[in-house]
């Protein structure tokens, strides 16, 4: 059975949905940069593409914003390398669980429709989705499909159905956005101009390399995903909802078409505790990352290493929400109707917390300004 894909969307939206679809649904992709349009386009044929060894973004050398100015000098990174590395980290199949998020933190029910009559009539609400993405990175840049396996009940169910939503992260396309991205496969992705009073509703993407965990050592990964929409009466921006969605590396990508049945996938975990708010005081310091910086007039987009040793301070962060599974997210919104707006996303690695990955994204005026991608140490 062929998945049938739902037509072109404006690219600010970022995400495409399609119909129900079963166990054997279509090939899907990874990106590079925003196109004008994005698309889905459903397949049963695997085309193997070659790797794009291109930069991300143009190289430069300095640091960005910090409160402590480093000391000491740090090379510029190598843009090819970086997106070489990126595209080998970030492809593959990957296994989840996916929960959403109310603007207050709490977590947002499963639609009724979806749950099965069972649950229901036992009063149980579900949070979780089982998960599956599939991404790859080529020639084209990076492309994603998401799919969410309706819940069951037992294993009754000789076919999996699921949802599908299709993204086109990144994009080699002239005038694409740039592809703001690290070697270890984290990445931040979304519109790069949200200026437009057309525009009513937005996402931003931040995915975060996880140490690798069990006998195994499986590669993890977090994606927040957080959903704007335009207020109607003021017309500015404000948080509408957050996901999470907490993956690990299944296996090389293959368009996915054998789905996990019962007994598979990992433990939901919107109910379960949220990060304390005394985990993220006191100070941090880089330890390591990069930062990518707009030019406001031409367009061109810089990267840099950031300086191990700066310090960073979690208490300048405005509208900080705690989730489950030791991350938090974090959106505020400038005066502006158009506006600038702040982004921000972070996990806490390690047993003891002592390191944390934070993605953060700063649009000024709706249009990108810079993205940051660190990994952090408590200094």
């Amino acid at each position: 059975m062929v998945v049938q894909a739902a037509a072109s969307l404006p690219v600010a939206l970022h995400r495409v949905p399609s119909s129900r679809g079963a166990a054997e649904g279509p090939a899907a992709g990874a990106c590079h940069r925003l196109p004008a349009r994005a698309s889905t386009r459903t397949s049963l044929k695997h085309h193997k593409r070659q790797q794009r060894q291109a930069s991300p973004c143009r190289s430069a050398a300095g640091a960005g914003v910090a409160t402590t100015a480093p000391t000491t000098d740090v090379e510029a990174p190598d843009a090819a390398a970086i997106w070489e590395a990126f595209a080998a980290s970030v492809s593959g199949e990957w296994e989840g669980v996916t929960a959403s998020f109310n603007p207050d933190g709490s977590p947002i029910p499963l639609p009724e429709y979806y749950v099965p009559q069972a649950y229901r009539d036992w009063g149980v609400e579900l949070f979780d989705w089982q998960s599956q993405s599939s991404v790859l990175a080529d020639s084209q840049g990076v492309s994603a499909t998401c799919r969410r396996m309706m819940p069951t009940v037992g294993c009754e169910a000789d076919a999996i159905a699921f949802m599908q939503e299709a993204a086109q992260l990144f994009s080699t396309a002239p005038g694409s956005q740039p592809a703001t991205a690290a070697p270890d496969g984290s990445y931040s992705a979304g519109p790069a101009d949200i200026s437009s009073a057309d525009l009513r509703k937005v996402a931003f993407e931040h995915c975060l390399a996880l140490p690798a965990e069990g006998p195994q050592q499986q590669r993890m990964r977090l994606r927040v995903v957080q959903q704007l929409r335009r207020g109607a009466a003021s017309g500015g921006w404000r948080l509408d909802s957050v996901e999470l969605h907490s993956e690990r590396y299944d296996s090389p990508y293959r368009g996915k078409l054998e789905l996990s049945g019962c007994g598979g996938g990992m433990k939901g975990f919107a109910s379960s505790e949220a990060l304390p708010a005394d985990a993220l005081a006191g100070a941090w310091q880089v330890a390591s990352g990069l930062r990518y910086q707009v030019d406001p007039t031409s367009g061109a987009c810089s990267c840099s290493a950031a300086q191990p040793g700066e310090r960073w301070e979690a208490g300048s962060l405005q509208g900080v929400l705690l989730h489950p599974l030791r991350a938090w997210s974090a959106c505020s919104m400038g005066d502006q109707d158009g506006g600038d707006v702040s982004l921000a996303a972070g996990v806490l690695l390690g047993e003891g917390g002592a390191r944390m990955a934070v993605a953060v994204r700063r649009l000024a005026g709706g249009r990108l300004a810079s993205v940051e991608l660190l990994t952090l140490e408590r200094a």
